[in-house]
């Protein structure tokens, strides 16, 4: 037994694996792999998840999402006094009543504009005032005229925006009730004034094409 356990002992051990080492290519490593695998997996979740909870947030709990997908997002209408929230109302029940404020809004910048121009040409033709004068009554008449029309609808707007407040099975029948008469009105009111509004439009430079050139172009006239 004892020459038996000496022999085991003097039995040389395994040599250890050497590394290759010269021209031969070293294996990748699979860990690092892996790692860089599961790093993608977890960004590409997060911004599932992500973007997945803004969606959810704007459409279901802010309450700023409308029927047609758009989103909410306040602009400053200098002709409109009705309070945001009330855009926001319109915006998301309403959505063609909305976009009837934001036409009426531009109307009447056109016809500031114009009636501008037009005070312009009497101050440096004096004597040729009383021309002047003249279009700029048709173009006062016109500006009060749509003014009194949208003026008309904020009641209604407002009377419909706090009874859903309170009520909102009463708010949605009343704007079941309204909202087409609403909008019908407005058209009509916009349909006047593009009357005399029309051919300002078509004077206006038109964009240039191409996406580049008609956002340097945009941004050209909004800076300059």
């Amino acid at each position: 037994m004892g020459l038996l356990k000496k022999k085991k002992k003097d039995e040389p051990e395994e040599p250890a694996v050497e590394e290759k080492t010269g021209d031969e290519t070293k294996p990748t490593k699979p860990k690092k792999k892996s790692l860089i695998k599961k790093l993608i997996i977890f960004l590409l979740i997060l911004g599932i998840l992500g973007g997945g909870g803004f969606f959810a947030y704007t459409k279901f709990f802010s309450g700023s999402g409308g029927e047609d997908g758009r989103v909410y997002q306040p602009v400053p209408l200098a002709h409109v006094t009705l309070p945001d929230e009330m855009l926001a109302f319109c915006f998301t029940r309403i959505p063609e009543l909305y976009d009837a404020l934001l036409a009426f809004n531009g109307e009447m910048a056109l016809f500031e504009t114009e009636i501008a121009r037009i005070d312009a040409v009497a101050t440096k033709y004096p004597d040729q005032k009383k021309i002047a004068d003249g279009q700029k009554k048709v173009w006062v008449k016109g500006m009060e005229s749509l003014k009194k029309s949208f003026e008309k609808l904020e009641k209604p707007i407002k009377e419909t925006f706090v009874l859903f407040q309170v009520n909102q099975t009463q708010g949605q029948e009343k704007i079941d009730q309204t909202a087409e008469q609403m909008i019908q009105e407005a058209k009509d009111a916009l349909e006047k004034s593009k009357e005399l509004t029309t051919p300002l439009k078509e004077a206006m430079p038109k964009a240039p094409e191409g996406l580049i050139k008609g956002t340097l172009y945009k941004i050209k006239k909004k800076f300059l």
